[in-house]
């Protein structure tokens, strides 16, 4: 198919007018030899597909149960409060809890995102029952086993595109050391596979470490062997932790709206940005939207950030900690799967872009194309 409208093009996000080849949903080019019959216009902004690299999707049938808790109280497994709340929840309020999710951030313009699928196997196949109710987006489940027991973590992976754990905190040594090992296994088989873990989200979880264990999270982590594919939070990072995260190529998905709606401080994210790949994800549906364009805009004006980096983070680098090929960017070779921004105030009469699209734009600025054309 033909599709002419105006891009942001490349690594750079370059804007370009004109029709852009697909053929079999990958991205061929531009062309100028077209009838124009044959073209789908667009005249809005066409943007790479939006990615929101962490949530907890189920808790947004528990909204806003978070009110001036702390964040243990609120989520530290496994009789925090988030965990008594969902068991009270049937199958179906979890579900159509998950559908209502899903449709906010299909208005919102994500293309995928990356759940922390608590409950096992459960939990994985009651995301998987949702997700039958939508092209996109997809999901990158990472389960979650109710007990470290080799039989259910290998369920887990086998219905799951990885692992998603809660914490260091939450396992001893030896614990983490098999789940480590098991997942290694499936990952021999699927170099795909995930293996993610919150680390440094409070100041209360780094101290636990050093005084259970006489190392920071990510220290122990390192020390046992264990290199996860991408760590979440960081808000409370060491420099030796930063060190041993740059040197072991340990990406960081930070979920700075997340971190200050519990009141555990902020990452230093320009720190961060200049020395790992960065990625960002909203976290809990209880106490966010997941709206990566809030997400981006709350960035902006918290750390002043260059826009083309906070784009590259909700894009491009996202896609690359997820692992998803040929994801995240308008460009040769890449898959068709774009984020459709209309002719809004929004963007109108802009002089930087990428700048508007950062900042200004929302879930009303969004049109979802996926449905009526062939991408």
């Amino acid at each position: 198919m033909l599709l002419k409208s105006q891009f942001l093009y490349g690594e750079d996000f370059e804007l370009r007018k004109g029709t852009l080849v697909i053929e079999e949903g990958i991205i061929k080019g531009f062309t100028n030899e077209y009838n124009e019959r044959e073209v789908f216009e667009f005249k809005g902004l066409v943007i790479p597909p939006l990615i929101n690299a962490h949530t907890h999707i189920a808790d947004n049938s528990i909204k806003d149960i978070g009110i001036n808790k702390t964040l243990d109280e609120l989520v530290k497994p496994p009789n925090g409060l988030k965990h008594r709340y969902l068991a009270e929840c049937s199958d179906d309020i979890l579900v159509e809890g998950m559908k209502l999710g899903l449709e906010d951030m299909r208005e919102h313009g994500i293309k995928y995102f990356c759940d922390f699928r608590e409950n096992g196997v459960r939990g994985i196949n009651l995301l998987k029952t949702a997700l039958k109710c939508y092209d996109y987006p997809k999901a990158i489940i990472l389960g979650r086993p109710t007990k470290v027991d080799k039989d259910e973590i290998e369920e887990v992976l086998k219905n799951s595109n990885g692992l998603g754990l809660s914490g260091a905190n939450e396992f001893e040594d030896d614990e983490l050391k098999l789940i480590f090992r098991i997942f290694k296994r499936f990952k021999e088989k699927d170099d795909k596979k995930l293996f993610a873990i919150h680390a440094a989200e409070h100041k209360g979880a780094v101290e636990y470490s050093l005084n259970k264990y006489g190392m920071t999270e990510v220290e122990r982590l390192v020390d046992l062997g264990i290199k996860p594919d991408f760590i979440v939070h960081g808000t409370h990072l060491t420099n030796n932790d930063l060190e041993l995260l740059k040197e072991n190529n340990i990406p960081v998905v930070a979920c700075v709206r997340a971190n200050l709606s519990f009141n555990v401080g902020m990452p230093k994210l320009n720190e961060l940005n200049d020395n790992l790949l960065v990625g960002i994800g909203t976290d809990n549906f209880m106490a966010n939207s997941p709206s990566i364009f809030k997400e981006m805009d709350f960035i902006y004006k918290l750390y002043h950030i260059e826009p083309k980096d906070i784009l590259r983070m909700a894009t491009i680098n996202n896609a690359k900690i997820l692992k998803l090929e040929n994801v995240g960017l308008i460009d040769e070779g890449f898959k068709a799967v774009f984020t459709f921004i209309k002719p809004t105030n929004a963007i109108l009469f802009s002089k930087n872009i990428i700048a508007s699209v950062v900042t200004r734009c929302e879930k009303g600025d969004v049109v979802d194309f996926s449905f009526c054309i062939n991408l």
